[in-house]
């Protein structure tokens, strides 16, 4: 019941860039937190701070969406790890965990499309095989938080490809709706049958689908 959410938020942000700023001690980070139902933001914050600030029980890191599919592009996600594990408090019991963004809709003009041929099911599958050849393997993560197969499969119901707003970043009603259940299953083992909230224009036949 007593639930403290932290999101350390640059935006489009690449493993390489959080390796940069942490090595730099850099002030680069909005630190959105959420203690107590409200959220809050703290500017130019380093991620160290963030990640000693609480005794955290989960720590997720993920890929910037235009490379998360691109296997190049994780030769640091080890020593982005091992700089997590160094700064979280000397007691801390934190499990490290990785989200899998989703692939892009189907006429997505992200400048990065072109580099999976501009095919959702192509760069889906990169995505699948980059987490199960560079993630799944290191000892470093507990779990994969599966948002990127989560929204694939809601793809292939009634909802159709109409989960991002902008081709690449989820609607704020049934597609982070999505998302965050993924999260919540993943992170908690509860049952998501049991989640009465849904945002208000996500009816019973969404609320089945997600």
């Amino acid at each position: 019941e007593e639930i403290c959410l932290g999101n350390l938020y640059i935006g489009g942000c690449s493993i390489d860039t959080h390796l940069s700023n942490a090595e730099n001690d850099a002030a680069a980070y909005d630190f959105r937190y959420n203690i107590d139902g409200t959220w809050n933001n703290e500017p130019n914050f380093k991620m160290g701070d963030a990640i000693a600030s609480q005794d955290w029980d989960f720590v997720s890191l993920q890929q910037a969406s235009a490379d998360s599919g691109m296997e190049s592009t994780y030769s640091n996600v080890q020593k982005l790890a091992d700089y997590v594990a160094e700064k979280l408090p000397s007691d801390a019991h934190a499990q490290l965990v990785w989200n899998m963004t989703w692939a892009y809709q189907g006429d997505s003009t992200h400048s990065a499309f072109p580099n999976y041929n501009n095919d959702q099911m192509t760069m889906y599958q990169k995505i699948v095989q980059t987490v199960q050849n560079k993630i799944c393997p290191n000892d470093s993560f507990s779990k994969v938080i599966p948002c990127g197969t989560a929204i694939q499969n809601a793809r292939t119901s009634f909802v159709g490809d109409t989960l991002t707003r902008d081709g690449y970043h989820l609607t704020t009603d049934l597609g982070r709706y999505i998302a965050g259940l993924t999260l919540i299953r993943t992170l908690t083992g509860l049952s998501v049958k049991d989640v009465s909230f849904a945002p208000a224009n996500v009816n019973e036949d969404y609320r089945n689908v997600a």
